[in-house]
């Protein structure tokens, strides 16, 4: 009898013990399945054979002891022992699958040319077809577009616009370690009631050298070059969502004129169906039910046809808002098929794309740009703690004069006898004097000065809270990098099954063109019915639908997996083959 280890929950420390034989009595009386255990041979033969775990996915157990007592030397790797491998899923290797030329067409759609007779008039027959409300057509390249968006996309010139300003900022930074210059033009009139009344013209320069502000000017400067960088690295994020923005609205224009083509072929295989049951009613074989079937799947076609019409013209305006174009511009696309694109090798693997998102992913490296900078601010949150010094030169020129009587009227012409001026300095110290009758003087000298603002707590408070900002800080550069982790994880499991769907949708065409084929002959020799004929029609446009689609999604998860790596350019969107991954991540073309 074989027991698998399905047929009843328990705990694999208990299988452990039980092989171990280091369970408890009361655990062995208690638990049957322990005893189960113990005692069938062909469970315990189910978790030692090595043939039999790899089935099930059973690590070999260690020896007795080897867990409760391990040896000196034993590895990390030994106590937890790892799953045996197993051969790899084999389910669908008998499916039918495509091959040869059959399985190169299945990878692109490619239909006629929509003659402009074929579509239908939409505003009372006043906008001409394709073109709509639009000025004019224009046709573009998928490089043009992209070029195009580099230099107008508002999303990058608006992100651009900050960086520049991020960058005054750090030249205004750097400026602090520059003397400060002050110069103060002052007129003064004195009238103490008791003439004369005296008049006083001063003019100062003082140069202020400052040496010591706490590190806070230093600091300061640092943290806005880690701010500039971060911006810089923002602004190349913002190129990388708009270069896909970009690619991915300029696909959906193509999947949008597939879409049309195909609307077209149906409304053409509606009315080469209805032309066919009206032979038939005509011959004496066909009916007014099959006729009336055929009339109603027509206008249904038709329907969706004006529809897709209008599907395109919006999908251009939404391309052109994407690049900042003209929305009067109705852009056209210069290939007119959905064709798979080759911009991701399917063999990288998942550690590789990683590596090459640690060194290029420009998220990464503006929220550790900001995590440093956050830091630094811990340091100019606490430079009013410290005293501050700096050196001063001034140069100072006074005029007085008066009028009036008084005793002193013959000296007042000279100068104001026994007054004293004060001239402020700019700095953190008071001023210079100038007493007596007026005239020109130098004078240099230092300030040390030491100012707590509440005692210093004012200034704790704010050090503190820088603290828990650069922790915060830090806490979002995690998170940061999680996120793009999981970005990196979802668009290439994405792109991988869109790949796989690419190969399924082709064979759902190729397999309903031939039912549609089948329905049409069965229907014209008497064999089948209208109903089967419009089934299998509905299906070989659902199939050719399913296949555009899957086309347009295989190319758009491509170049999703391009940005969140970091690896999406203009050149990376638009080349024939993908680039090489090093071992190191770097990119080799």
């Amino acid at each position: 009898m074989t027991t698998g280890l399905s047929a009843k929950p328990y705990t694999l420390a208990a299988i452990t013990l039980a092989l171990l034989g280091t369970s408890t009595p009361a655990q062995s009386q208690s638990d049957p399945y322990l005893n189960k255990v113990q005692t069938d041979p062909a469970l315990q033969k189910t978790l030692t054979d090595p043939a039999l775990q790899s089935q099930q996915d059973i690590p070999t157990p260690p020896p007795t002891g080897f867990l409760t007592n391990p040896p000196a030397s034993t590895k990390l790797e030994d106590l937890y022992p790892t799953t045996a491998p197993r051969a790899p899923y084999s389910g669908g290797l008998n499916d039918p699958k495509l091959q040869g030329q059959d399985l190169e067409r299945a990878r692109e759609v490619t239909l006629d040319p929509v003659p402009m007779s074929q579509l239908l008039p939409i505003g009372k027959r006043k906008l001409p077809a394709i073109r709509l409300e639009a000025t004019y057509n224009d046709i573009v390249s998928l490089k043009d577009c992209l070029n195009y968006s580099l230099y107008n996309s508002l999303p990058i010139r608006i992100s651009d616009a900050g960086y520049d300003s991020q960058k005054y900022l750090f030249v205004s930074s750097l400026g602090q370690f520059l003397p400060d210059f002050t110069q103060t033009f002052r007129y003064q009139q004195v009238d103490s009631q008791r003439p004369p009344i005296t008049n006083t013209h001063t003019d100062s320069t003082t140069v202020r050298f400052p040496v010591f502000q706490g590190g806070g000017v230093f600091y300061n400067a640092l943290a806005n070059l880690n701010r500039t960088k971060a911006a810089k690295s923002s602004y190349k994020a913002t190129i990388n969502d708009t270069l896909l923005e970009v690619y991915r609205r300029y696909n959906e224009l193509i999947l949008n004129h597939v879409l049309l083509q195909i609307r077209v072929k149906s409304v053409e295989l509606s009315r080469a169906q209805l032309a066919l049951n009206e032979q038939l009613k005509e011959a004496g074989v066909g009916t007014n039910f099959a006729i009336y079937q055929s009339r109603t799947q027509l206008a249904l076609d038709k329907q969706a046809l004006l529809q897709q019409e209008v599907a395109v013209r919006q999908s251009a305006i939404q391309l052109s808002v994407a690049m900042n174009s003209n929305i009067s511009n109705n852009i056209f696309p210069d290939e007119l098929r959905a064709v798979e694109a080759r911009i991701v090798d399917q063999d990288w693997s998942i550690n590789q794309l990683v590596a090459v998102a640690a060194k290029r992913r420009p998220e990464l490296k503006q929220f550790e740009e900001l995590r440093i900078a956050a830091r630094r601010n811990v340091q100019v949150a606490a430079s009013p703690l410290y005293p501050t010094f700096q050196f001063f030169v001034s140069k100072t020129h006074s005029t007085v004069f008066s009028n009036g009587r008084g005793n002193n009227a013959n000296n007042n012409a000279a100068g104001l006898s026994g007054s004293t001026v004060i001239i402020p300095t700019g700095g953190g110290g008071g001023g210079i004097g100038i007493s007596g009758n007026g005239g020109r003087s130098f004078s240099g000298g230092f300030d040390l000065s030491w100012n707590l603002d509440g005692m210093g707590v004012v200034d704790a408070g704010r050090t503190l809270s820088a603290k828990a900002l650069a922790r915060q800080a830090m806490l979002q550069s995690n998170q940061t990098l999680l996120s793009v982790l999981q970005q990196i994880h979802g668009s290439y499991l994405t792109m991988l099954t869109a790949s796989e769907q690419v190969d399924v949708a082709g064979e759902a065409v190729f397999s309903s063109s031939e039912q549609l084929r089948l329905a049409n002959l069965r229907l014209r020799y008497g064999q089948g019915i209208n109903l089967e004929l419009i089934q299998a029609q509905r299906d070989y446009i659902t199939a050719l639908t399913n296949q555009a689609q899957a086309i347009i999604t295989y190319n758009i998860a491509q170049a999703q997996l391009l940005r969140d790596t970091g690896m999406i350019s203009v050149g990376s969107l638009t080349a024939t083959r993908p680039p090489k991954i090093s071992s190191t991540g770097t990119l080799q073309y």
